[in-house]
């Protein structure tokens, strides 16, 4: 019989179930969860980076609203 590989997988958990309210003054990191008040919306941070002229930026997946892009500190 073949065993099948055991996957260790990160502990992301504790970052998914917490869920930060959007600031422009906050800086977030990938995988964070963050709800736009706005929008009244929760989504997941999927890329974080800066504009050419070195404005920080976040793409965020909400659920409802789909993929936005957001500025941060």
């Amino acid at each position: 019989m073949v065993r099948a590989k055991t996957i260790k997988k990160t502990d992301d958990s504790k970052k998914k179930s917490e869920v930060r309210e959007y600031s422009v003054t906050e800086t977030y990191e990938k995988g964070e969860m963050v709800s736009h008040k706005v929008w009244d919306d929760v989504g997941e941070v999927i890329e974080v980076g800066s504009t050419d002229d070195g404005i920080n930026k976040m793409k965020v997946a909400f659920e409802k609203v789909g993929i936005k892009t957001l500025r941060m500190a």
